[in-house]
């Protein structure tokens, strides 16, 4: 390595004179590094030549037909990459920013959002953004939380838990807690039901990390009781299918127990303490910043919000979806 010149460098880099070096280092000659960039040859000889006398070494050395970076040209070569990478994809993300022509959407929901809420809004979206891909992950809300943490997700919506001070959280809904049992269940005769009697029974409830589970034992801590046993289930649809068995009672998100509860197939008992209810919240990691993609939906989500019922909310989505798609799927006229 044979050093040209002092090595006090400047405070700044020049960036068009590293883009020139870039380019003849990737073509292997002035002349085709000229046509990349729509300049002239000597254009491009003086910006390189003006860098090799800014950092104090020779960057190029000619090889039989093409021109080859010395150690120190390679070195700056590889800065050259990541810069110039990061430039092309900062223009790519103002492109997606002006018109979502494209991008990949990463959001996490729990498992009753994903089966009712979810569709019919990933349906009105991409209607508008039919070529942004939207990748949708379910799982407890603890788990959505993690996700979110370690950026797997820039978004998810779930029911409420405790959330770390990194978590920026907006209430998007509420949705009613419902206590259900099975019609064969001594309970079912009853007009309403306390928690004091509850105490004396077997409750199915999902495994831990789940916004449900975690505001019935609040309630219970409250009262300062405990089940009498508690039988433990990671899916919805088998605390469903215990309850209907008369293996005890459950406390379910409304939204999951509609269909089962309008068939007769289980029994919503009334609280003599009233009703409580499970605040759903949409959450992102503060301080990011968020694709085009998710800070639109993210948007989208906000103005549409019900922050009073979740089900009144997941009707009107799906209205709104089953609208859309009809207007975008008009039938032809008969001849």
């Amino acid at each position: 390595m044979r050093m040209l010149y002092n090595t006090v460098m400047p405070a700044e880099l020049n960036l068009n004179q590293l883009r020139c070096l870039h380019a003849v280092v990737k073509t292997g000659s002035f002349a085709k590094a000229a046509d990349e960039l729509c300049v002239s040859e000597p254009a491009v000889f003086i910006q390189v030549r003006s860098l090799e006398r800014f950092v104090g070494f020779k960057l190029l050395e000619k090889s039989k037909r093409e021109l080859l970076p010395t150690e120190s040209g390679r070195l700056l070569y590889q800065y050259a990459e990541k810069i110039f990478g990061l430039v092309e994809e900062a223009a790519n993300a103002v492109a997606e920013l002006r018109d979502l022509r494209m991008g990949h959407l990463h959001i996490g929901a729990t498992r009753s959002l994903c089966q009712y809420l979810m569709p019919a809004v990933i349906s009105v979206f991409q209607d508008q953004y039919p070529d942004v891909k939207v990748h949708l992950d379910e799982g407890r809300s603890a788990e959505l939380v993690q996700g979110v943490v370690h950026r797997r997700y820039e978004i998810a919506i779930l029911g409420r838990v405790s959330y770390p001070e990194s978590i920026d959280a907006t209430t998007f809904s509420k949705d009613e807690v419902i206590l259900i049992v099975s019609p064969e269940s001594r309970l079912a005769r009853k007009d309403r039901v306390s928690f004091q009697e509850l105490a004396k029974e077997p409750v199915i409830v999902s495994d831990t990390g789940s916004g449900v589970r975690a505001a019935i034992e609040k309630a219970f801590e409250k009262r300062g009781l405990k089940p009498l046993a508690t039988i433990e289930a990671a899916n919805p649809e088998f605390i469903k299918s215990l309850v209907k068995q008369d293996r005890g009672y459950s406390f379910l998100a409304g939204l999951g127990v509609r269909d089962e509860l309008r068939r007769g197939e289980l029994v919503a008992l009334p609280l003599t303490e009233g009703t409580f209810y499970l605040d759903i919240d949409v959450i992102c990691l503060k301080n990011r910043i968020l694709s085009p993609a998710a800070s639109t939906i993210l948007n989208f989500l906000r103005e549409h919000r019900n922050t009073r019922d979740l089900r009144k909310l997941t009707d009107a989505m799906n209205r709104r979806a089953t609208v859309s798609h009809k207007r975008l799927h008009i039938p032809p006229r008969s001849a």
